[in-house]
Order: structure tokens, then sequence, then C-alpha cells
């Protein structure tokens, strides 16, 4: 005869009588945590530690579990909880506004690696085509470091300065009695 998970469990977790002040116990630890959805178990988590603080006795979660099972359907309630983000899956898609130009090389070159591929050989035209995928990647970095703008070096102490008076280049003064301030 073979025992279903159901049965496996019944037999496994202790069976528990709850008692009036249990459940309301119970019921309090409850407020404001849903032990349904993506954060169940971590809510049940923290139930089973709101009520083993207020009945100074630990309980364990599958007991919790198991009667809340007798007075709720948990299968309901998991299938009509609502996710807190979004989970469509969608086609990803560059904007055309920033990358037409990009998109628009890249299905020239794929063209032409088609013709290529075609008229020569698998080897050449692999090899080629890194070329083109390395000239293709040149000239987009050149590109994105020429639209960072440039920005003039700090000037830190000890740097070398294109200014012949400044303070880097000149000798301290020996003949002086005062301090340098640094």
């Amino acid at each position: 005869m073979t025992m279903s998970s159901k049965e496996k469990n019944a037999s496994t977790t202790p069976t528990i009588e709850w008692s009036v002040e249990e459940d309301i116990q119970l019921f309090s630890a409850l407020e404001g945590l849903k032990p349904v959805g993506v954060n169940k178990h971590f809510y049940m988590a923290c139930i089973a530690e709101r009520l083993a603080k207020a009945l100074n006795r630990e309980i364990p979660a599958e007991a919790i579990w198991e009667h809340l099972r007798t007075m709720y359907n948990l299968d309901m309630l998991e299938e009509i909880q609502t996710l807190p983000f979004p989970n469509e899956q969608k086609d990803f898609c560059l904007p055309d506004s920033e990358f037409s130009q990009l998109i628009a090389k890249k299905k020239m070159e794929e063209k032409l690696d088609d013709k290529k591929s075609d008229n020569k050989d698998k080897t050449n035209s692999t090899s080629k085509i890194l070329s083109t995928q390395k000239d293709f990647e040149k000239k987009v970095t050149a590109k994105l470091q020429a639209d960072i703008p440039k920005r003039t070096p700090k000037r830190t102490r000890g740097s070398v300065s294109l200014e012949s008076n400044s303070p880097s280049t000149t000798p301290p003064p020996t003949s002086s009695n005062k301090r340098r301030r640094i």
C-alpha cells in the first residue's frame, strides 16, 4: 500500500490540538502577513516567530501550514494572488531613436557576410566576419568615446604643470624663515 504525500506529511508532522487562545495568537501573528504569494515562506517564518514569542513555545511551521489549510483553501488563494511585479514576457528591441544607425550598419554587414559566405568557404568567411566585427567594434567604441566629454585633469600637489611659475615647479625659498604651508 502506497502513501500519498499528504499522508506522509501528516504522519511526520506532529498533530497539534489548537486551543482558542492559540488560534487568537495565530490570527494576531498573521496580522499584515499573508502566507501566499512569492514571499509565503518568508512570511511563514515571521508568523512562526511571532507565534513562538506570544505562546512562549516553538510551533513548527509545517504544523501552522496544516492548521491554516484546515481553515482556508490555500491553493485557491495562491492562484488568485497577484504578483507585485509585471511578469509578462516581451520581445526586446533597441529604441530606434538612439540605435537606428547602428542597427542599419549591422544589417548591412549581415547582408555582406551572407553574400561572401555564398561565394567562399567557411574558414575564409569566418575570418572576415571576425575582422568586420572587430572593425565595427572599433568604430562603435570610437563613436562612444567621442560622445563622452573630456574633463580637464585635476591638479594635485607634485603634479607637473604647464605654468612656469606654479608652486609645483618653483623651488621653495631657502633663505626665508617663514613656514611653508602645504
